[in-house]
């Protein structure tokens, strides 16, 4: 993006030339008297409000055309009193003596908010003007601005020739200036103590925001049919949270745009129909390895239908906080991307961050990944009770239903290892014997701990391994390693039925883990095929393309 072409320094000159001026202005010769006195022209007219009321008791200031506020202040002066007046009931107003030169005409009604600004209006002497208008409700600017401008930095906004001085901040990658009169014209903004900088050319419009620069646009269409070496689904998923990845290859990663305009989803069916915006959230933004994660939560996944995304940077970001709803049993999702203190809780209602000791940020299978020694953990806040205030929570008595999916990368495939636990109620282990073992814990007339076992096949130490899990009853369980079902019978152990609720903690191996969704739903065959087709490392799916 190019920001340069209308941005100019401001020069120290301009504000010799003010100080020059505002030296003359306050002479007898410029200020005292009237029109017949001192030759200076006058100045009168009718101001009326939008809906065409008169606009009464408003402020008026006849401006300089040099003039410069920030100049003024630090000299300590203020316009002189000549310059200011106020119109009557009608609207009416005059100025008795007015400047030579150029110079703006500004209006304020406080009760309503309209203002008026008339630039370059030119006086002579002994010839009267006369200026009717129209005072508007303000509007706004979102400026564009060059890579210099850090987020959250503050500044103030000034217009040359006018009173106009508004405190601005970087925000969303824009320069917000608020409460702008309706006119064309260049605001100058100084930035903590950088030279200032000139913005040309701004057209604001009354009750609308202007946004100033290079618009940037993107649309890319994401094909959801399968990849050619899967066979169809066995039914329709609805509801489900897509990873979508954006590279180098269609989005340009040299500048922060991708983060500081809007990005919204629908889904297109065959014939051509759109569905409503859906829920789109991103967390992943990474400009050396030029990748960014966005989540979307499709409505009905038809694999015959394609996704839209559309992004602009005019618009504000606005991204829905339910593509992972704890209201379709989503009670924990971690991402992993955004740090390890703590890690963010990606579900609705964020009840459980974790809280990390030792972990350490890695590549992950979407986006980042945590990297853990064996004494490393991660807790999961509040997690050790059921809190009531909560629509969800991390417990689970065997009467519920149960599902989890994760990713995990084990160093080596020696020992015995724990790749998360909430004690005495689940568990995921691993065993040299036995491979990636699930134990649920279930309190019932009989009390049994419930172990499932994968089996060592197809685990290699160093290799990403997808395990989902997920029960409805004992007797039907849905169990998968990458793309392959596990078909076996729990063992089960009779056990006390003694609880003592601990946290839920990740953590007891060697390795990397990523992309952890926790819940209390039964997720089936085709769901769980379809989770890992989407967040598999390599050939993943679906795969976007410019529309």
């Amino acid at each position: 993006m190019q920001f340069c072409k209308n941005i100019k320094a401001v020069t120290v000159a301009s504000l010799a030339t003010f100080m020059a001026f505002f030296a003359g202005c306050s002479s007898d010769s410029h200020v005292a008297g009237n029109s017949a006195e001192t030759g200076s022209p006058e100045l009168a007219g009718i101001l009326v409000l939008d809906g065409g009321k008169p606009a009464a008791h408003a402020r008026v200031q006849c401006v300089p055309g040099d003039y410069n506020i920030v100049a003024a202040s630090e000299a300590d002066q203020v316009l002189p009193s000549a310059f200011e007046t106020e119109t009557d009931e009608n609207g009416n107003y005059e100025f008795d003596s007015i400047p030579a030169g150029s110079f703006s005409l500004e209006a304020f009604h406080q009760e309503s908010g309209q203002m008026l600004l008339v630039q370059n209006l030119s006086a002579e002497e002994d010839e009267p003007l006369a200026v009717n208008d129209t005072l508007r409700n303000s509007g706004t600017v979102k400026l564009l601005v060059p890579g210099e401008f850090r987020e959250n930095q503050g500044g103030e906004a000034i217009v040359i020739g006018t009173t106009i001085r508004r405190r601005v901040s970087v925000q969303n990658g824009k320069i917000v200036v608020d409460s702008l009169p309706a006119d064309t014209f260049e605001l100058v903004i100084y930035m903590d103590k950088l030279f200032p900088v000139g913005f040309e050319n701004i057209a604001v419009q009354p009750n609308k925001t202007t946004v100033w620069g290079d618009s940037v646009t993107y649309t890319f269409k994401a094909p959801l049919a399968l990849p050619d070496e899967i066979d169809s689904l066995g039914n329709v998923v609805s509801d489900f949270p897509l990873a979508i990845r954006l590279t180098k290859n269609e989005i340009a990663f040299d500048s922060a745009e991708v983060v500081n305009g809007r990005w919204e989803a629908v889904r297109i069916s065959q014939d051509g129909n759109r569905s409503k915006k859906l829920p789109i959230a991103q967390t992943y933004y990474d400009a050396q390895t030029k990748e960014a994660v966005f989540w979307v939560r499709v409505d009905s996944l038809n694999v015959s239908d394609s996704l839209e995304l559309h992004f602009d940077n005019t618009m504000a970001p606005a991204y829905a906080k339910d593509v992972f709803p704890t209201n379709r049993s989503y009670s924990l999702v971690w991402h992993f991307d955004s740090g390890l203190a703590p890690v963010g809780d990606g579900a609705e209602k964020k009840y459980f961050e974790g809280l990390p000791t030792g972990a350490v940020i890695a590549d992950g299978v979407v986006g980042k990944g945590t990297k853990l020694d064996e004494g490393d953990v991660i807790v999961a806040e509040n997690s050790n009770v059921a809190d009531t205030s909560h629509k969800v929570n991390l417990n689970y008595d065997g009467s519920e239903y149960f599902c989890f999916s994760v990713w995990v990368k084990l160093d080596n495939l020696d020992k015995k290892q724990i790749i998360f636990q909430k004690e005495k109620e689940y568990d995921l282990r691993y065993d040299p014997e036995k491979g990636f073992v699930v134990n649920l814990w279930v309190p019932d007339s009989v009390n049994y701990l419930y172990s499932w076992a994968s089996g060592t096949s197809g685990i290699k130490a160093g290799e990403w391994i997808y395990i989902a899990f997920s029960r409805h009853t004992t007797s039907q369980v849905v169990f998968y390693l990458n793309e392959n079902k596990i078909e076996s019978e729990p063992e089960q152990i009779a056990w006390g039925g003694v609880r003592d609720l601990r946290d839920f903690i990740v953590g007891g191996f060697t390795g990397t883990i990523d992309e952890l969704m926790l819940g209390s739903c039964y997720r089936d065959d085709s769901w769980t095929r379809l989770t890992y087709l989407n967040q598999r490392p390599e050939n993943y799916w679906p795969v976007v393309t410019a529309k």
